[in-house]
């Protein structure tokens, strides 16, 4: 299974608050950072033993601080080659024109991943031109090297040197075989265990130069063997360590009596060949070269590409030589055959002796694989005198990355939407993978496209594990890869998590009612309340509200909740078998404006405890805590909590929301949804806004800085403003980067690779420390986000929803969330405007979350929308969605029931979907025909197999099922509410039905249509239900969508009736026709022939059927 680190932390409440869990890994204990294994390469018999040089390069490895973190140097380049995989590349760092006597640091290094013990040498690798004048430099002089672990200073700075090697002597400078540029090691050994190593310049020289370059930052020694016979570091301790079988060495050269060329083989590393020219007989002109060649048993070559080789040789005429000559080293492979070769200048040569021995060391690294080298002095008579001869050759491995990943960028683990079947799993274009299940839920028939990661047949809830494995990783026995957990149709029950909600649950004994008019004691509950009875059910969408326009006194009570039977809410109701044995929080969640309300605002309301009518009393602090990451409509409605935190042992029985002060008829409205009580010890929804949610880090989701497209400006007067950049990137949430804001920052933008591909329908979210931003500020004008996906652009964002963690005191995190709409695998972050409360940002990090509804269900795409109040718009396909039908049905004008209404909708529906939204008793009927005077209709089995409700065709329907008050739901990180009549179906499968909006159905002489369109003119002389009743109309009418009306094809002027079933007329189904605005004038009798009888009184009168107050009666 994919390792995945969550964190936790003690804070306010959540967003989502009591349901957006993903369910996709544990969580971390403490929150804090994980403790990383200390590695050493000094005793092989010891744990984490490392037995090679590390360059800190790769994904886990990255540039830390930039300059002093005050001073950012401009003129840095090309910063991303500093840890990337490529050791041949180098960053550019500006030399410091004015240092002062304690050093300025210049760049650091840190390892994300790993930490070294006291004791290693670390340090950087320089590079310049051969001819450059720094290399001539005591570098030691000017720069020390300063170790840090979690950021902290270990030890005093150091003192750097070249180190020493298997030859015993400095290391010399390497020759690059290809280029001009020539490297130089510079390390200092650690004082204490360390993560960070840091160059300091502590000096001024004019020939610095203007810039270094740097190529990469290392720890540990490099593994060194002479290519000898020698026992303790010779070829067969190479073949041990390298994994290698035997190998046999041979050399080539000419010997004499006095030197032997076998010298350079042999076991003694201190006798020698001779290569002075032979000035008797000109058997050769020039030196004499020695070649020394590996003989592998393995048919192998002997030594991989990028290994470093060498010579260690003693010389008192190098110097002589002509401008131009020098040492030339020849590559050959194991069958003897020239691969390559270099020069090595003088100038080079000279800079690596060590005069008063006249030894040292030429290294040159073979961009090949080889088996032989072959060392020779070039020039004519090159006029070798004196001392020149060569001990032995070595060579030195390559260091080992401390970090290797293909950028494989799988996508991100998150939960899915149980109305989908399929799912995209992306990845990196540029990397080739193969795809496989690594597990899935027990009877799963899942299906997986290995090539295109198409996934199809999700059908069992659960986890789903994908592993994408790159099928290219040259030179690794394990090959990289990535695994993506896809949480099928996740469903998150808040009382497994220490929290109660405090509504009835259907077809069960209500543990819950509404407190009375009086409350729990003197507090009154305010009448004018509306939809009270929504914060009791279990739609959590729904809501309780403020009549519109009207002032409350202060002390009011605005909605109570208590127990039924008058037992303990701490005991552990509504089915969780667990008591609150600690302490609680009790609260009910909210929304109201977020434009103009601040902390004054938010302090007229507060929350009441009560126990047996009596109030209860103790040390309770209230809390107003932002809890949702949507704003609802355009009026950035802002759903929060209002709670107060109660000691262990406390006993109540009733809980009421009361305002403290008046609230005038103008103030924004307060909009009640639910009650809850939680476990204020457990780590959960309600305490800890991100839980569950996964850290964007180098170790969840191979998260990197991406310096390439990172600038950096210079800041004044910015304590750390590029220190610890490594922040943003790690574990924690208790590690920040302080962000340089409102200031003057020209362009700076940090930019961060996710590692991921991260989906629509995951939130991002920003961690800060204490934004102080208030509700109604928008953090989008100082602070813009920009997504990329594979390089390219994706989108702008600037709609941050700020979480403050109590947004009164404003004492903890906050949490910035964006909803991005695209898919994206790196972010940029770039201030745009100075804002005061933006100063010096402290950002902690990120997190991935998915957008969940307060119900635990996934928003988003699995939300059908149908509102009367706008025309039929969706476009895209649903299958298994939730339907929320936004339609207003009249009552029936006689008996306030609910009436016959015209429907029709663009979906199929089942008997228990009919019933779900309707009602259990809900009645259905079709029409039929115009059959003389009669309009008949015909019912609808609703209790039949199949589809009972059929797309696109009109019906009338008698619900029984009261609609919940309102509505709100979130779609692309968007909440929105539906005001009025709200009815819901699940399981709802839909395609585009908007290329036709209106639907006839033809019978007899008379059609029936529906429409789709808002709004929708019926014309004169049609027939219209409203109230339970058929209106014939005399004028045209503007209707809604989602509604019906009849006509006939051919106007006949008679007068009709109605009827369902054959019954009519005084019969079952209570519908009248009526004709339209003739009440007033009509109040005598007619027949159908429209004769005005010469009574009012009907029972005076023959049997027939008569119109009577424009109804039609039949006297029997």
């Amino acid at each position: 299974m994919m390792s995945m680190r969550f964190f936790r932390k003690i804070c306010f409440v959540a967003t989502l608050l009591l349901f957006a869990l993903p369910m996709v890994a544990a969580t971390i204990d403490g929150g804090g950072k994980i403790e990383k294994k200390v590695w050493q390469d000094s005793d092989p018999s010891k744990e984490n033993y490392f037995n090679n040089r590390r360059a800190l390069v790769g994904p886990g490895c990255t540039i830390n601080s930039i300059g002093d973190g005050v001073k950012v140097v401009s003129g840095t380049a090309n910063l991303q080659n500093l840890c990337n995989d490529d050791l041949d590349d180098y960053a550019t760092i500006p030399a410091l024109a004015n240092v002062t006597v304690v050093g300025n640091p210049i760049i650091s290094v840190k390892d994300n991943q790993h930490c070294y013990a006291g004791g290693t040498e670390a340090g950087f690798v320089i590079c310049a031109k051969s001819e450059a004048s720094i290399l001539t430099l005591d570098l030691a002089k000017f720069y020390k090297i300063q170790f840090l672990k979690d950021g902290k200073a270990v030890g005093e700075l150091q003192k750097i040197s070249t180190g020493n090697t298997v030859t015993g002597l400095g290391l010399s400078l390497l020759t690059i075989l290809g280029s001009d540029q020539v490297n130089k090691l510079y390390m200092a050994t650690a004082p204490g265990n360390f993560d960070e190593i840091k160059l300091v310049q502590c000096g001024v020289d004019v020939q610095l130069g203007t810039a270094i370059n740097i190529k990469y930052a290392f720890v540990g020694k490099a593994r060194e063997y002479t290519i000898t016979n020698n026992k303790e570091n010779g070829i067969a301790k190479y073949a041990q360590e390298q994994g290698r079988k035997n190998i046999t060495l041979d050399c080539d050269g000419v010997s004499h009596l006095v030197s032997k060329k076998e010298n350079v083989i042999d076991e003694d590393l201190t006798n020698s060949f001779d290569i002075n020219a032979l000035n008797l007989v000109l058997v050769q002109l020039g030196s004499r070269p020695i070649k020394v060649i590996a003989k592998p048993s393995d048919n192998q070559e002997a030594f991989p590409a990028n290994t470093e080789v060498g010579f260690k040789y003693a010389s008192s005429a190098l110097l002589n030589l002509k401008l131009g000559d020098g040492i030339r080293l020849t590559f050959f492979n194991k069958e003897g055959t020239e691969i390559g070769h270099k020069v090595i200048s003088t100038t080079v040569l000279g800079l690596g002796l060590i005069k008063k021995s006249t030894e040292a060391e030429l290294v040159m690294k073979a961009p090949w694989d080889f088996s032989a080298v072959k060392m020779s002095v070039e020039g004519l008579n090159a006029g070798l005198t004196g001392t020149n001869k060569v001990y032995y050759a070595f060579v030195r491995m390559a260091p080992d990355a401390a970090s290797h990943h293909c950028p494989i960028n799988a996508t991100s683990s998150r939960d899915v939407s149980g109305s989908v079947n399929q799912f995209q799993l992306q990845h990196n274009d540029t990397v080739q993978v193969k795809w496989s299940i690594v597990d899935r839920p027990t009877g799963s028939n899942v299906e997986l496209n290995t090539e295109t990661g198409l996934v199809s047949n999700l059908d069992i809830p659960g986890k789903y594990v994908f592993k994408a494995t790159v099928l290219k990783d040259e030179g690794r026995s394990e090959k990289c890869y990535e695994e993506t957990t896809l949480n099928y149709a996740p469903k998150y029950v808040a009382e497994e998590h220490g929290v109660n909600i405090l509504v009835n649950k259907e077809g069960e004994e209500p543990k819950y009612m509404l407190s009375d008019k009086f409350g729990g004691g003197l507090i009154q509950i305010f009448d004018r309340m509306m939809n009270c009875s929504a914060i009791l059910t279990t739609s959590l969408n729904d809501f309780a509200y403020r009549e519109p326009g009207v002032e409350v006194a202060a002390n009011k009570g605005l909605v109570g909740i208590k127990t039924a039977d008058g037992s303990n809410f701490a005991d552990g109701l509504n089915g969780n078998a667990r008591a609150f044995n600690g302490k609680m929080k009790v609260g009910f969640v909210v929304s109201a404006k977020a434009t103009g309300l601040d902390a004054d605002v938010l302090k007229l309301y507060n929350i009441k405890l009560y126990n047996k009518g009596k109030e209860v009393t103790g040390d309770v602090t209230t809390h107003w805590d932002a809890i949702s990451a949507g704003l609802i409509g355009k009026e950035e409605t802002r759903k929060m909590c209002l709670n107060v935190e109660v000691p262990a042992g406390s006993v109540f029985d009733e809980i009421v929301l009361y305002n403290t002060d008046v609230l005038s008829a103008d103030l924004s409205q307060l909009n009640i949804y639910y009650a809850y009580v939680a476990d204020a010890d457990a780590d959960n929804a309600t305490i800890n806004p991100v839980y569950g949610a996964q850290v964007v880090s180098t170790d969840n989701t191979n998260a990197s800085i991406d310096f390439a497209n990172t600038q950096m400006v210079q800041v004044a007067n910015i304590g750390n403003g590029y220190n610890e950049l490594s922040n943003l990137i790690d574990d924690s949430m208790d590690t920040y980067l302080t962000l340089p804001l409102g200031v003057d920052l020209g362009g700076s933008t940090i930019s961060v690779n996710m590692g991921k591909v991260v989906d629509k329908g995951q939130q991002l979210v920003m961690v800060t420390q204490n934004l102080a931003l208030g509700l109604g500020a928008s953090l989008g004008e100082g602070l813009k986000l920009t997504t990329y996906l594979d390089d390219e652009k994706q989108e702008e964002l600037t709609s941050w929803k700020v979480l403050g963690a109590d947004v009164i005191g404003s004492k903890g995190d906050s949490y910035a969330v964006l909803n991005p709409t695209k898919s994206f695998d790196q972010v940029r972050i770039t201030p745009v405007k100075a804002l005061s409360a933006l100063e010096n940002l402290q950002i902690k990090g990120f997190a991935l979350r998915t957008d969940m509804n307060d119900d635990g269900t996934i928003n988003g795409d699995d939300l059908l929308v149908l509102d009367e109040d706008k025309t039929l718009a969706v476009t895209k396909s649903y299958t298994g969605a939730k339907m929320l039908l936004h339609r207003t049905f009249t009552k029936s004008a006689d008996n306030n029931k609910k009436g016959w209404n015209s429907i029709i909708l663009p979906v199929d529906m089942t008997a228990a979907q009919v019933k779900e939204a309707f009602g259990e008793g809900v009645q259905m009927a079709e029409f039929d025909r115009l059959d003389n005077n009669w309009i008949k209709f015909s019912t609808v089995n609703v209790a039949a197999d199949g589809v009972v409700l059929h797309k696109n065709t009109p019906y009338i329907i008698y619900p029984t099922k009261e609609p919940l008050g309102n509505y709100s739901y979130t779609i692309d990180g968007v909440t929105k509410i539906l005001d009025g009549h709200v009815y819901v179906a699940n399981g709802i499968n839909y395609d585009d039905q908007t290329s036709n909006l209106t639907h006839t159905v033809n019978g007899g002489g008379m059609t029936y249509t529906g429409s789709y369109s808002n709004p929708t003119t019926v014309s004169a002389d049609s027939y219209m239900f409203s109230k339970g009743d058929l209106i014939h109309t005399i004028k045209s009418h503007d209707v809604k969508a989602y509604r019906c009306w009849l006509k006939e094809d051919m106007h006949t002027g008679k007068m009709l009736m109605f009827s369902i079933n054959g019954n009519g007329i005084d019969g079952t189904t209570g519908i009248h026709v009526i004709e339209e605005n003739k009440q007033n004038t009509n109040t005598g009798i007619y027949n159908l022939g429209g004769v005005c009888m010469n009574t009012n009184n009907v029972d005076k009168l023959p049997k027939g059927v008569y119109v009577v107050n424009n109804k039609v009666v039949v006297k029997k």
